[in-house]
C-alpha cells in the first residue's frame, strides 16, 4: 500500500503538467469573434475583453494601471456609453490583420501625461457637443505608424493623439461645425490639433495648434 502511494505522488507532477498541456489542445467554443471585435461607424474595433487578453498574454498589468491611476488621478472618468472606452487609447488602428505588429502599443511612461491631457480636453470640450467618442487610432508605434501611411512626425507617435468617431449619429456636416466651434473658441489656449477625415473619423491631439 506504501509503494502505492509513493508512486502515485510520483506521477501526480506528470498528471498536472498534462492537463495544463491540454490547453494548448482544447478550443473555446463560447467565445467568438463578435466578443472580441465590433463595428463602429464602418471601423472593426476590439473590445475590452480583446483587450484583457492582450494584457495578460504581455504581462502588462503594472503599465496599464499606471497610466488608468494617472488619467483617473487628473478627473478623467470612463462611464459606458457617456464617455470614451480609455483601453482604446493604447489601440495602434483599426488595419491590424496580419500586418506583422500589435493590436495595443505600450507608451513609455514619460509621454503619458500628454494623452492624460488630450483625453482630458476630449472629455471637458468635445464630448459634451458631440456626444461619447470611440477612438479608432491612439498610440503607435514607428512601424505601424509608417505601414498605416501616417505622418513621420504624427502625434500618435508621442502618446498624445487620438483619432475619433462618434458613436451617435450625427452628420459630417454637423460634425465639422461643432469641431470648428470648439476648435476656434477654445482651441488655441489648448493647444489644440484637430484633423478631419473621410466620413465622420477625426483626430486630436493638445500637442500643436493646428488644423487639416
Amino acid at each position: 500500500m506504501t509503494r502505492l502511494v509513493v508512486l502515485l505522488l510520483c506521477f501526480m507532477p506528470l498528471f498536472s503538467n498534462a492537463n495544463e498541456l491540454l490547453k494548448l489542445y482544447e478550443q473555446e467554443n463560447k467565445v467568438a469573434y463578435e466578443d472580441l471585435v465590433i463595428r463602429v461607424k464602418g471601423y472593426e474595433v476590439p473590445t475590452r475583453m480583446a483587450f484583457r487578453g492582450w494584457v495578460l498574454m504581455n504581462q502588462a498589468e503594472p503599465q496599464v494601471r499606471a497610466i488608468a491611476d494617472k488619467l483617473f488621478a487628473s478627473g478623467v472618468k470612463e462611464i459606458p456609453l457617456q464617455t470614451m472606452p480609455l483601453h482604446l487609447i493604447l489601440l495602434q488602428g483599426t488595419n491590424w490583420k496580419l500586418n506583422g505588429t500589435s493590436i495595443f502599443t505600450m507608451p513609455g511612461t514619460k509621454q503619458v501625461h500628454r494623452m492624460v491631457k488630450t483625453v482630458k480636453f476630449i472629455q471637458t470640450h468635445i464630448e459634451p457637443a458631440v456626444g461619447p467618442l470611440v477612438p479608432v487610432s491612439g498610440d503607435r508605434d514607428q512601424y505601424y505608424n509608417q505601414t498605416s501611411g501616417g505622418a513621420t512626425r504624427s502625434q500618435h507617435l508621442n502618446f498624445c493623439a487620438l483619432d475619433l468617431v462618434p458613436i451617435n449619429d450625427i452628420s459630417r456636416e454637423d460634425l465639422h461645425k461643432k469641431l470648428w466651434e470648439i476648435y476656434w473658441s477654445v482651441g488655441r489656449e489648448n493647444n489644440m490639433g484637430m484633423g478631419l477625415y473621410s466620413g465622420v473619423r477625426f483626430h486630436i491631439d493638445t500637442c500643436g495648434y493646428r488644423n487639416w
